[in-house]
Formats: structure tokens, sequence, C-alpha cells
């Protein structure tokens, strides 16, 4: 009798004071920002998957939730900076490309001249040999031509591969003296991105 006169009175109390257990709904929702006690743990929320980490867009940050599309969004963004940050003295780069470049022009202005030295010869002893009456004459220009013509295809080979040297030189220091503020807007983007992913509440 007692313990239904005690289950009945708890009842009374519970309505008259709205006092109602806890619900799954009363839990915080997990999002971006809200606190987790347990580093690396995962759970998924409406498709969205979650991480328990410290956010690395914040100082001195604390165990949140950090959705999967946040956390990627921040290893670009370190990514980036990690590039900005090892990018060397581009004035000491680029001093040792105008050093390669200087070298490289220079033999490509040589190799011009002696492949132009080396038709004109072509065309002069190839007239000479057409002029000639003397066969040992005709052979010798014959044979000096044929030097020649084997000069002329090894030269202009390599007149090709330093013109592309030399065009791949410029290349190099254009894009190395770009390099700086590229680096600094890919970081800056990255920061961005990361920061529109790793709001609260998404």
């Amino acid at each position: 009798m007692f313990r239904k006169v005690s289950v009945a009175l708890l009842s009374s109390i519970v309505v008259l004071t709205g006092v109602t257990a806890p619900t799954a709904s009363a839990a915080a929702k997990v999002s971006n920002g809200v606190a987790c006690s347990k580093a690396n743990s995962t759970t998924t929320v409406n498709g969205y998957k979650y991480r328990c980490v410290k956010n690395p867009l914040v100082k001195n940050a604390k165990l949140t939730w950090l959705s999967f599309e946040c956390l990627t969004a921040t290893r670009q963004w370190q990514a980036a900076t990690k590039a900005q940050q090892d990018l060397v003295n581009v004035a000491d780069q680029t001093a040792a490309l105008d050093t390669e470049y200087v070298a490289a022009t220079t033999a490509l202005a040589s190799t011009t001249a002696a492949l132009e030295k080396a038709r004109a010869q072509v065309t002069q002893f190839q007239a000479q040999m057409n002029a000639a009456t003397n066969a040992a004459d005709k052979q010798k220009f014959a044979t000096a031509v044929s030097k020649l013509a084997n000069a002329v295809l090894v030269l202009s080979g390599s007149r090709t591969k330093l013109a592309a040297q030399v065009k791949d030189l410029e290349s190099k220091k254009a894009l190395l003296q770009s390099a700086p503020e590229q680096l600094k807007a890919n970081a800056t983007d990255a920061r961005a991105s990361a920061s529109l992913l790793c709001a609260k509440g998404f």
C-alpha cells in the first residue's frame, strides 16, 4: 500500500513540476565548433562525417567537432602556407638562372654564327666544285662539302636545343618572379575556403 502511494505521489510531482526525462534532441547538435571530448573520434550526422579535433584555424583551440570537408580545406590551406614559407630567397634563385641564361645565350649566338658560316662555305665549295674541271679538284671540293654538310646538321641540332634551353630559362625566371605573389594568393584563397567550410553550424 505504501509503495502504491509513493509511486502515485512521485507521478503527481513530475506532472506538476513539468520535469521530463532528457531526450536525444536535447543533446548538443553535432556540427562545426561544437565541443567534444574524445580526440579523433568520428560520427556521422545527416550524411555528414565529423571528427573530434582542434581547429588549426583557431588559436589555442580546444577539441570540437569538425566536418571532413572542413578538415580537407584546412589541410589544403596548411599545404599552401607551407609552400609559401618554403620558397627560398627569390633573388638568389634569379641570379643563378641569370648565370645559366647568359651561358646559354652566348652558346646559342656562337653556334648560330658557326652554322651560318658552315652554310656559306657549303654554297661556296659547291660552286667551286661545279666550276672545277680537274677531277682531283672536284673530289677535294666534294669531300669538303660532305664534311660541311655534316657540320651543318650537327650545328643545326645544337642550335635547336640551345634555343629551347634559352626559352625554358626565360619561362623559369618569369615563373620564379611571380611565385611569391602567386603562392600568397593561393594561401589566401585556401584560407578563405577553409574559413567558409569550417564555419560554426556547418
